[in-house]
């Protein structure tokens, strides 16, 4: 096709001034990616793509870089940069392998092990075809499940995200969607019509039936949609919860209240894995008898989760009307509140591939303080963990272990501290670890040790937990990947 002939011509441009696509369906578009790590820590979210990355690297490092498939990038004619519209994990492994130190701490290792074995100058500039604009290029990102097994193809859902914004950039232009992707309309609608269930979730009357962890994975973009759009595409589901479709959108003929409940309680199951891909047709009626009954109605309620100025009377007074309902806005959380009630805000998240410190860190969101016993002794024990895994990511377990001559293992937490203030930290991390190694100071490695060790029933208030957090946070986005959920 002539109006893709720029795919047969190749130009060199260098890795480091290509920019990643932040719309990239693989990525979550509930989060923001403004840095490699960003980019990075979402595809090491999952299990199955954090392997196939790793894969990725490691293949690039002991095979070069392969330019059998294309890299299609485009420019922006708003700053003049390259964006990459197809081919964004290769180039972000090759920026990676470029400069291990932006890789998250939980591969830093494993990238500066591969990095050490590459020629960096082999992978400075690469091939790409240049696209006449994104638009051009979303012909071929269509393509992309036709590639090599290095070139990973999507999810469902992040192939549906994919359908959901061109349907969104493009006006509800179902041909222009049919002409760049070369699905059938039916096709799209449905996939339209999937997330607009999916996103149900958001809406306060279904998220205040949801406990926060619930919540956070039903809303996630590694939820299970391949289960929900089984079960909503089965008759007697679609029956009995009054739900009709016009074109891309969903009516629901029955009583909200009663349908938010039933809707509610099919994510718990789902999200708590009670519903699972093993679910047949059969199982259907079953289910739904479990649910609580949705009360159907004459009228038919487009439901969205989008805001909307129309007035609640106008909307019960039309026969068949749209009722946006705003999505919740919890309070915004006050950070270094003393007198807050959980240790760890919402705001936050941790990237790590240690099991253990990630449920510590979780669990401290959803545990009170008022379980001051427990509460102290994790910060304790996470702060341990926290050192011995920079210690291994950043390669210095070897060079201490030379110091102390003895094992990691055999190395206390003091010691381990005082290597890093020595060697390693900078700034306000090494100040906070010269102030803990302080025994006179009021946040001192002492204090914390006794939360493990003594019976001392001393500095375990609400008020001092939180204000010795805050004091470590520094320190611990330093030492880890914590990043802050931006709204």
């Amino acid at each position: 096709m002539k109006q893709y002939e720029w795919l047969e011509k190749r130009t060199p441009r260098s890795v480091d001034e290509l920019r990643l696509w932040s719309a990239n369906p693989r990525l979550n578009p509930e989060e923001e990616h403004i840095y490699l790590t960003d980019y990075a820590q979402d595809l090491l979210s999952d299990e199955g793509e954090r392997e196939s990355f790793l894969d990725l690297l490691k293949s690039i490092s002991t095979m070069g870089f392969i330019p059998a498939d294309p890299i299609i990038v485009w420019k922006n004619p708003n700053n003049d940069k390259f964006y990459v519209a197809e081919g964004n994990r290769r180039v972000l492994a090759l920026k990676l392998l470029r400069d291990p130190k932006k890789a998250p701490m939980a591969i830093r290792s494993y990238v500066r092990k591969y990095s050490q074995k590459i020629n960096k100058t082999s992978i400075q500039k690469i091939l790409v075809c240049v696209a006449p604009s994104l638009e051009e290029a979303e012909w071929y990102i269509n393509q992309r499940h036709n590639a090599a097994s290095l070139l990973k193809s999507w999810s469902r859902i992040q192939q549906q995200r994919w359908i959901a914004s061109l349907y969104e950039k493009y006006k509800d232009d179902i041909d222009k969607m049919i002409a760049i992707t070369s699905m059938s309309k039916a096709d799209i609608e449905q996939q339209i019509r999937i997330l607009k269930i999916k996103d149900y979730i958001k809406l306060d009357e279904v998220r205040n039936l949801l406990t926060n962890e619930e919540y956070e994975k039903a809303n996630s973009h590694r939820f299970s949609i391949t289960i929900l759009e089984r079960f909503i595409s089965y008759a007697d589901v679609k029956t009995r919860w009054g739900i009709t479709y016009d074109g891309p959108n969903v009516i629901v003929n029955a009583n909200l209240e009663s349908f938010y409940k039933a809707y509610a309680e099919l994510i718990k199951r789902i999200v708590n894995e009670e519903i699972n891909t093993r679910m047949k047709a059969e199982d259907a009626p079953r289910i739904l008898d479990s649910l609580p009954q949705v009360v159907l109605e004459e009228k038919g309620i487009n439901i969205s989760s989008k805001n909307d100025d129309t007035p609640q009377s106008t909307v019960e007074q039309n026969e068949t009307t749209q009722l946006d309902v705003p999505p919740v806005t919890p309070p915004k959380p006050m950070k270094n509140d003393p007198y807050r009630s959980r240790l760890i805000l919402d705001i936050y998240t941790l990237q790590t591939t240690d099991t253990k410190l990630r449920n510590i860190f979780d669990e401290l969101k959803y545990i009170p303080l008022k379980y001051s016993n427990a509460i102290s002794a994790s910060i304790r024990i996470f702060l341990d963990i926290a050192i011995r895994d920079f210690i291994i990511a950043e390669g210095l377990d070897s060079d201490l272990c030379k110091c102390y001559k003895c094992s990691l293992k055999e190395v206390p937490l003091q010691k381990r501290l005082t290597y890093l203030k020595d060697n390693k930290l900078k700034g306000d991390a090494k100040n906070i670890v010269e102030k803990l190694l302080n025994t006179s100071n009021e946040f001192s490695l002492d204090v914390l040790n006794g939360y493990v060790h003594s019976s001392s029933t001393a500095y375990l208030s609400k008020q001092f937990l939180n204000r010795f957090w805050d004091f470590l946070f520094p320190l611990f986005e330093v030492l880890l990947d914590i990043k802050e959920i931006q709204e």
